[in-house]
Formats: structure tokens, sequence, C-alpha cells
């Protein structure tokens, strides 16, 4: 009982705390003792979750006054969604830095850009267009704060103002003329900005705004000399109509800003070789890097719809022994009305009717002696379907006044054109004159320019001539008095704003029926369709009916004299 006992205590002893039997005598080892079975599973262990202690949190930054204003108030400062774009973006990306100030106080680039549109009078623009903010200059007064953000924002709004409509002009020149065509050069808001960022001094970055021919910057000097001398306009001397020397009674300053205007929708870079026309002097001449190396007269259109367009393309080829596909317009406003009085009317002058596959009229004067286009076209694709060419009647080039066209230019010698544009294109190919007539008979022949040239065809009212001094023309077309009420008058606020224009009506195709003769008449080779009749037209109306211009042969009765001054007009 007593062993019994003890081996139940040393059982409940840690087996640690049993102590070795003495004498070296076995060594009994009691099984440790098993728990009581339970239906409970012990508890895994647990990890103790750190105590974070509670963020310090920070206070949002104040926005500044400039940046409240561009998120808000962007649109007060600056009119156009573009430039309000750019803007956002500009400030945004600078972290709403002012661009024209600093501590309140306005930086020197403020003041240079202050002073340069305030005196935009010498651009032919006015200064109240590009309002400015009063900017401290002054360390000991500065601005407050919102004082300085509303100012940076007025000024940043006027110097895109100004470089729009330096570069490409006060007035758009669709608000002008449906006959004028130019490729937008207009400049990015965004980069501008940047130029001015970088730019130490602005001032060279405001002038690059403006147009950088010599052209240009000629007239702009006679338009700062007539500011500060009026009575020089007086002295000016004005070829008018009849190229005689005139004391017009004409605004001569508003004549030199409206085609400084125009100098604004050129394109800035007029190529290193190109063809400059000028409406108003009746030439063309050709420039080849940077020097005028030919010119001649040409006839250019009529005022009215038969006015040359205003545009800039690309001639690409030359035509010898031309075709003369009659415009629509002409086919619809002119030759239609006549073939009504009297079906031979066309064919006495040598041109040629058929009708096309899709239904339309094909009117044409085949190539000869006596074509409308001379024995040369020179081609540069554009809207209005003009294009320069030679003439079989060259006693209008005897008159100083020459607008006598339906829109083409006719060029005085225009074997000496192709010779030049040729010389300058392929001047290894050894193209004169000479070889250019040889060329002159037959059927048409292609020549294609390897090296393409620019045609501007221009208006210039009042241009700086060789001698240096300024030169005035009468206002053909009525394009001055035209663009300078856009400037001055009650539309000035969006003058500069696009308006949407046509350009593709000209060349809309001819649907008429072709006249059926009287049976009495042999009709076996007149080119004529067989049709219900004369005045059946197509879809029953009468062909004068189509879009007829008031100078509509229909109007008069047909005399024969009309058709050939009709094909001579071209």
């Amino acid at each position: 009982m007593l062993a019994a006992a003890c081996l139940l205590a040393g059982a409940a002893m840690p087996l640690y705390a049993q102590n070795p039997p003495a004498g070296g005598g076995t060594t009994v080892t009691a099984e440790p003792a098993q728990p009581a079975p339970t239906d409970a599973q012990p508890a895994a262990p647990t990890q103790e979750t750190p105590v974070i202690p509670d963020a310090i949190p920070v206070p949002p930054q104040p926005v500044s006054k400039l940046q409240e204003l561009i998120d808000t108030k962007v649109a007060k400062f600056v009119s156009r969604k573009p430039e309000q774009e750019a803007v956002q973006a500009f400030y945004r990306a600078h972290d709403y830095k002012p661009l024209w100030s600093a501590n309140g106080t306005a930086l020197p680039k403020a003041a240079a850009a202050i002073e340069h549109l305030q005196n935009v009078r010498s651009e032919g623009l006015d200064p109240g267009d590009y309002p400015t903010p009063n900017m401290s200059k002054d360390t000991s007064k500065p601005m407050s704060e919102d004082e300085a953000a509303a100012a940076d924002l007025k000024l940043t709004a006027a110097v895109l103002t100004y470089a729009r409509q330096a570069s490409s002009g006060r007035v758009s020149f669709t608000r002008v003329s449906g006959a004028i065509l130019y490729p937008s050069h207009a400049l990015e808001p965004g980069k501008v900005l940047e130029q001015l960022a970088a730019a130490g001094d602005v001032e060279p970055v405001l002038a690059s705004f403006e147009p950088q021919q010599p052209g240009y910057k000629a007239l702009k000097a006679e338009l700062a000399r007539l500011l500060v001398s009026p009575q020089a306009a007086e002295e000016t001397p004005f070829k008018g109509k009849h190229g005689s020397a005139e004391a017009p009674s004409r605004d001569i300053v508003g004549t030199v800003i409206a085609n400084l205007e125009r100098w604004r929708w050129l394109p800035r870079d007029l190529g290193d070789a190109y063809v400059m026309v000028n409406i108003p002097d009746f030439t063309l001449a050709v420039v080849n890097n940077g020097a005028q190396v030919w010119q001649t007269r040409i006839v250019a259109g009529k005022p009215g719809t038969a006015a040359t367009p205003l545009l800039s393309e690309t001639m690409k080829y030359l035509t010898l022994n031309p075709t003369w596909n009659v415009p629509p317009s002409i086919i619809r406003n002119e030759y239609l009305p006549a073939l009504e009085r009297d079906p031979d009317a066309l064919e006495r002058v040598g041109l040629k009717v058929e009708r096309n596959h899709d239904g339309s009229i094909r009117i044409y004067q085949p190539p000869g002696d006596d074509n409308a286009l001379g024995h040369i076209r020179f081609n540069f694709p554009n809207p209005f379907l003009v294009y320069q060419h030679d003439t079989p009647t060259k006693a209008l080039f005897a008159r100083e006044s020459r607008a006598f066209s339906h829109g083409c230019m006719r060029v005085q010698n225009p074997d000496k054109y192709a010779e030049v544009l040729l010389s300058i294109s392929q001047p290894n190919e050894g193209y004169s004159a000479a070889r250019i007539k040889s060329m002159y008979g037959g059927d048409e022949k292609t020549i294609k320019l390897q090296r393409f040239i620019p045609v501007h065809i221009a208006y210039q009212t009042a241009f700086v001539d060789k001698p240096g001094h300024l030169a005035l023309r009468s206002d053909v077309y009525g394009l001055d008095a035209a663009l300078l009420k856009l400037m001055r008058g009650p539309e000035r606020a969006v003058a500069d704003v696009p308006i949407p224009r046509s350009y593709t009506s000209s060349s809309k195709p001819v649907m008429a029926r072709l006249p059926t003769r009287p049976a009495t008449e042999d009709t076996a080779n007149s080119g004529w369709g067989n049709n219900s009749g004369w005045n059946s037209g197509w879809g029953g109306q009468r062909w004068s009916d189509d879009n007829a211009s008031v100078r509509s042969y229909a109007s008069t009765p047909y005399r024969r004299r009309p058709v050939d001054r009709a094909v001579g007009d071209w």
C-alpha cells in the first residue's frame, strides 16, 4: 500500500523534481498521466494585433486665388473654348504659378507684353481689342493675391487673342467672300503660352506671331509713316482704273490696314519658289529663293460672280494644246440660255456639245489656234476650277485695268512663263520658250512638274514697289470696303469667327436635256440627242431656270455676238 502510494505520489510530481534512487538501482519510469478526454479542442495560439496609433491628419492645402479663378471662372477672362482648355492645362502643369508676376509684383516680361499690345496700331490692329491690366512694378506696394491672379489671367487672355489675330487675321476671310480660300495656319494656344513662359524677353516672341514676309514688313513700315505723318497720304500716287495718277478720295490708311490684314491670311511659308498673282495690279510674278525672277501681265476675272478667287494651291503640271472644258457655271448661266435661242450658236464658235455617262452635259472646245485657252494651260487643281492659260486674243494686255475674264487668269507671255517654271522644276531638261512653242499643235500633251510650285493669288491694293514707294491700286472687287466694314462695324466682335462656306458649287454637273431640232433640219451630224423637245428641259423645267444669273443670255434676245464674247472672255 505504501509502495503504491509512493508510486502514485511520484507520478504526481514533475519528472525533473524526482531524485534518482540511491545505489544505482533500476529506475522505473512512470508514464505521464493522460489528460481526461474532453470534447473541447485546444485553443489555437493567438497573435496579438499591434496597436497603431491614429495617423496625424494633414490639413488640406489652401487653393491659390489663381487656381480658384482658373478652375471656376476662366470663361470670364478667356472667351474661346480651345484657349480656355489651353490656359487650364498650362497653369496646371506649372503648379498654378503666375506667368506675369511674382510675390504680387509684375515681372519684366509683363511690362514688355503690355507695351507691345498697346502699340499694335502700327500692325493695323486696334489696341482696344487686347485690354491689359494695371500691374504694380513697385515691390513696396505689391498687388494683393486677388489682384495678381486676375491680372495674370487678363494679360494671358489678351496675349492669346493677339497671337491668334496677328497670325491668322483680325477678320476671318470667310466673312468677306465665298471666293477666298487659304489654308489654315492657326497657332496652338498651349504652345504660345509655353513660348512666353520660356522666353526671357517676350518681345521677339510676340513679334514672331506677325507675318514675316518682306512685303508685309515693308507695308507695315509705310503704315507707321502714315500714322506719324498724315499728310504723307496726300503725297502717295494712286493708279486708278485707267492707270492715271489721281488724288483719290479714299482712306489710304484704311487701304493699308486692309492689305496688312490680307497678308495674315496667306500661308506663313510661301515656298522657296512660288508664283504670286496680284489681282488689282493685274500682274503675275515668279519668285525663287527670295528674289523675283520674272513678271508678266495678266487678265483677271470680272467683278461680281466672275471674280478671280483668292487662294493658295500647288501647280503640278502644264497642258499643251489643251481642250477647253467649259465650266458648269458658264454652261448653266450663259451657254444653255444662248442655245435656247439658237441651237447652232456654239457650233459657230467651235464648241462641241455631248452628254456624259451620268446624263450631264459637256461642252468643250478642241485644241487649236482659236481655242479659248490658247496653246498652253497651267494647272493648280482647286475647288474653284480656275487656272492660268494662254489666249488667242492679246489686245486686252495693252490696257491698264484688265478685269475681263470669267475667273481664270490669262497670261501675256505664256511661253516664257513655262520656261521659267520648268527651269525651276526640272532645270536639266532644257526647256526654253522656243522649245515650248515647237510643241504647239496636235493633240494634248502634259508636262508634269518634278518639283511642285505653290501659286498664291492675292489681292494687294497697297504694296511697296521695287523703288521702295507705297503703290496704290483700285479696289476692283470691293474687298477693301468689305473688309474695313467688318473691322470697324458692329460685327467686329465676331469678325474673326469663321462662317461655313461651300467651295464645291461651281463643279456641280449640269443636268439638262439636249435640244431636238425641227424635222426639216439636218440632224445627222449635229451632236444633239433625240429628246422630247427644246423647252421640255430636265425634269420638265426650262434650262435657264437652273440658277441662272442676272447676266444670263436668256434675259435678252439671242445675238451671235454675246456667245463669241463669252468664248473670248474666258
